[in-house]
């Protein structure tokens, strides 16, 4: 009698790419297209499963996020050709489909290049320490020298 599989245990669905595909993932990406429309039409496979193995691969992680950056670049670059033509002869709604791609182009670009954000955080490093000094010595009474007598005591009383 043989032993049934165990249903339970979970299968490990590594995904391994090659050079090849890294570099046309990277390609398509650098071109302006969605990591999701790339992974399903390279890979065919999930976006959790590409996900997971960026993390296990580091070094490929960094050029694909910098892939995503010059993506971005390449996106704006394509809309501005779109609006630098000077006879456009669309339809109302092709018009209108170009200028929401735009508004979602303006939304996107800040969050995901450092290219196109409008408020830019620096960093100021400052020394918290105040020295104050005087370039001469104030004039100092010698108190020291005098008697101090209670008020109410004179010194004829003495």
């Amino acid at each position: 009698m043989k032993k049934s599989n165990s249903i339970s245990k979970v299968k490990k669905n590594d995904l391994i790419l090659s050079d090849i595909e890294q570099n046309t993932i990277l390609e398509d990406i650098y071109n302006g297209k969605t990591t999701n429309i790339v992974i399903k039409d390279t890979l065919k496979t999930s976006l959790k499963t590409f996900y997971k193995y960026l993390e296990t691969n580091p070094k490929f992680k960094a050029e694909f996020n910098k892939a995503q950056e010059v993506g971005i670049k390449t996106l704006v670059e394509k809309m501005l050709e779109i609006f630098d033509t000077e006879h456009m002869d669309l339809s109302p709604n092709e018009l209108l489909f170009i200028r929401e791609k735009k508004d979602w182009l303006k939304f996107l670009a800040p969050r995901l290049s450092s290219l196109f954000t409008e408020r830019q955080k620096i960093d100021v490093k400052s020394d918290s320490v105040v020295k104050i000094s005087w370039e001469s010595e104030p004039d100092l009474i010698d108190v020291s020298s005098a008697e101090t007598l209670p008020d109410s005591v004179e010194k004829s009383d003495l």
